[in-house]
């Protein structure tokens, strides 16, 4: 079996149109500021911290333009992208040529805060997800548990696919993750899941079984893509109190599909669109 050719997931990134009003309303939520004001000629970037990874958003200088970032935000807003860290990008890039990916060279970019080496993947190489397979220069400093929501990490980012084994088998052909657990109708759900640890996190791959149910949904209306995000936190129902405190619209606390664990979803209209649900690991 191929051995991972990444190491974490280092971002999750949302096309929005406002990066500042989408910030600023984040860290009212509880949720603890990296940097702003970040990007290029074409595009503003702003960061949060989600304790082993950055929730990322991006906004196009002009949202009508032919720049790639207004394309994303036209195409698919919310969550469009995942960055996935590795020591060696050139590597990772013959590696996936080598099983008929096509990827183009590493470039070179000063960022924000670091610079790094990447190069993209399409859907059809990480099905599901484009991604940034990036080098970065120097490491992150990562903050733990120092926000209202008491944040201890990335838990796992939710992929919407329509053929699960076929998903499974390009993941771990192209990037060397490996399924670990596969679950069946949990708790008599339209879908079926799959998860690929990476890092101190771990990829949820669904498919819907049922023509009924959110993932159903979301790909009937947008194809196959980034759902969600699931962050863990130390104590969700003081999470939940907070952000309904704040004005979140927030579900009560239930099981998780995944044994030993509870989450809550925060509507999407309370954060500007984007999915995200927070999970207790007991």
């Amino acid at each position: 079996m191929p051995e991972p050719l990444v190491d974490n997931i280092e971002a999750v990134i949302a096309f929005v149109p406002n990066v500042n009003a989408v910030v600023d309303d984040f860290v009212r939520l509880g949720f603890s500021e990296v940097f702003r004001d970040g990007g290029s000629d074409e595009h503003r970037s702003g960061q949060l911290s989600l304790g082993s990874a950055d929730l990322e958003f991006i906004a196009p200088r002009d949202p009508d333009g032919p720049s790639f970032f207004a394309q994303m935000l036209r195409e698919r807003p919310g969550y469009g992208m995942m960055s996935l860290a590795t020591s060696n990008a050139q590597r990772v890039a013959a590696c996936m040529r080598e099983h008929g990916a096509q990827v183009a060279d590493p470039i070179f970019r000063k960022g924000a805060r670091r610079d790094f080496r990447f190069f993209m993947t399409g859907r059809s190489v990480t099905p599901g997800a484009r991604c940034m397979i990036s080098q970065y220069e120097t490491a992150s400093p990562r903050t733990k548990g120092d926000t209202a929501l008491n944040i201890r990490k990335l838990d796992h980012v939710i992929i919407a696919t329509t053929d699960l084994a076929d998903a499974l088998r390009l993941w771990e052909r192209n990037v060397g993750l490996k399924e670990d657990t596969e679950l069946n109708h949990p708790l008599g759900a339209g879908f079926k899941a799959a998860r690929l640890p990476i890092g101190e996190s771990f990829l949820e791959l669904v498919q819907p079984v049922e023509e009924s149910g959110r993932f159903y949904e979301q790909v009937k209306e947008r194809g196959e893509g980034l759902f969600s995000i699931s962050i863990q936190v130390d104590d969700l129902d003081e999470a939940v109190r907070h952000l309904r405190e704040n004005g979140a619209t927030v579900s009560d606390p239930e099981p998780s599909i995944w044994p030993g664990a509870r989450l809550a979803r925060i509507n999407h209209k309370s954060t500007h669109g984007v999915s995200i649900q927070l999970i207790e690991r007991s």
